[in-house]
C-alpha cells in the first residue's frame, strides 16, 4: 500500500508505507530479496530523533505508519553484506540506519543485482540507493547524494602478485573482471575507469573489460585464473583480501591512490527535502561523534569526511 503519489521534477514517486508492500515489491524484482519481518542491522548506539531535523522531511514522510524503500546490493562487504543469520550489515548500512533513526523515519532495504538499482530508483520503485556509489558528476545529472565517505580504487590480484601489476597502465592488454553493467546507466566507476585508460594509456592494447553483477563474482574471476585483475574501491579490496580465506588468497596490488572520489546515497533529482534531511541528519550524526563511532567500528576511519556534503559540494 503507497501513501500516494507526488511528483517531483516531472517523476511521479510512490512512497511505500509497509512492510508488505516493500516484501511485494522484491517479488517482483528479478533477483531482488527482502527481509519481511524486520530491518536490516543497524548502528547498535541509541539515536535520538531530533525534532527540527524530523521536521525538514517532506509532510507525508513524518507519519508514524510511512516506510521508504532502500535500494541495496548486499554483496559489497565492508559496505553492505549478508551475515551469517542472513541480515544485511556492514558501514553504509549502519551509517543509513543511525541517519534514519535522527529523522525518525522507518525504512525496508530492498536487496537487488547492481545493475537494476539505478533502473528501480528511475521508476519510483525504490526512494534511495545505499549501494557505496561513487558520487560523480555524471551521476549527478539524474541523481543527487548525500556524501558520507572518501575512497579510492584498489586493483586486487592472486597473493604474490604474479604479474607484477601495480599501477592502472599496467593492466593494459589484461583481462580484468569488474562489477558493473552492460548498459552505460549501469557502469560503475571503475568500470568506467578502465574503458577511459582504454581510450588513452591502453590504446594500443586494450583492456579486455568484463562486467559482473556482484563484486564477488567479479573477485572469484581472479582466483579462478580467468581475469588477471579485478578493479574495486580501495576498502572492499583491502577487507577481502584479509578476510577471504586466511588472507593469503588476494591482495591490493597498488600502493599509490587511484581515482579518490566520495561515496553517497543516491536520491533522485529533485528530493531536494528529502535530500536535505538526510544531509542535515547525516551531519549531526558528524557533529556528535556517532560518525566516528560506526567508522572505527568497521576500520574505515581514514576516509571520514568532516562535512556532510551533496554532490561533493560544500554548503
Amino acid at each position: 500500500m503507497a501513501l500516494g503519489h507526488r511528483v517531483r521534477g516531472n517523476r511521479v514517486r510512490a512512497v511505500i508505507s509497509s512492510i508488505a508492500a516493500v516484501t511485494a515489491l522484491g517479488a517482483l524484482l528479478t533477483g531482488c530479496a527482502a527481509d519481511p519481518a524486520e530491518p536490516a542491522e543497524g548502528a547498535t548506539q541509541a539515536v535520538e530523533v531530533r525534532p527540527e531535523l524530523r521536521a525538514m522531511l517532506p509532510g507525508e514522510l513524518r507519519a508514524e505508519s510511512t516506510r521508504i524503500a532502500v535500494g541495496t546490493e548486499s554483496g559489497y562487504p565492508p559496505f553492505e553484506y549478508t551475515n551469517e543469520a542472513g541480515r544485511i550489515v556492514g558501514f553504509e548500512i549502519d551509517l543509513f540506519d543511525a541517519a534514519s533513526k535522527r529523522l525518525g523515519i522507518k525504512y525496508n532495504f530492498v536487496d537487488m543485482p547492481w545493475d537494476s538499482l539505478i533502473d528501480e530508483l528511475y521508476a519510483s520503485n525504490v526512494d534511495v540507493v545505499a549501494a557505496a556509489m561513487s558520487d560523480t558528476p555524471e551521476r549527478q545529472i539524474e541523481s543527487d547524494f548525500v556524501d558520507y565517505y572518501n575512497d579510492s580504487d584498489a586493483i586486487m590480484v592472486p597473493a604474490g602478485n604474479p604479474a607484477g601489476i601495480k599501477t592502472l597502465e599496467d593492466l593494459c592488454g589484461r583481462n580484468v573482471a569488474v562489477l558493473g553493467g552492460t548498459d552505460p546507466i549501469d557502469y560503475t566507476s571503475q568500470q568506467t575507469a578502465l574503458i577511459a585508460l582504454n581510450e588513452s594509456e591502453c590504446k594500443a592494447k586494450p583492456i579486455v573489460i568484463t562486467p559482473f553483477g556482484t563484486d564477488a563474482d567479479a573477485l572469484a574471476q581472479v582466483e579462478a585464473g580467468k581475469a588477471d585483475a579485478e578493479l574495486t574501491q580501495w576498502s572492499t579490496g583491502v577487507y577481502n583480501a584479509k578476510q577471504i580465506g586466511s588472507g593469503d588468497i588476494f591482495e591490493v596490488a597498488n600502493t599509490e591512490i587511484i581515482n579518490p572520489t566520495p561515496l553517497g546515497f543516491r536520491f533522485l533529482k529533485g528530493d531536494v527535502e528529502l535530500v536535505r534531511a538526510y544531509q542535515a541528519a547525516l551531519q549531526s550524526l558528524i557533529d556528535d561523534g556517532t560518525y566516528a563511532e560506526i567508522l572505527e567500528k568497521h576500520d574505515l576511519s581514514v576516509g571520514a569526511l568532516e562535512t556532510a556534503t551533496v554532490n561533493n559540494q560544500q554548503p
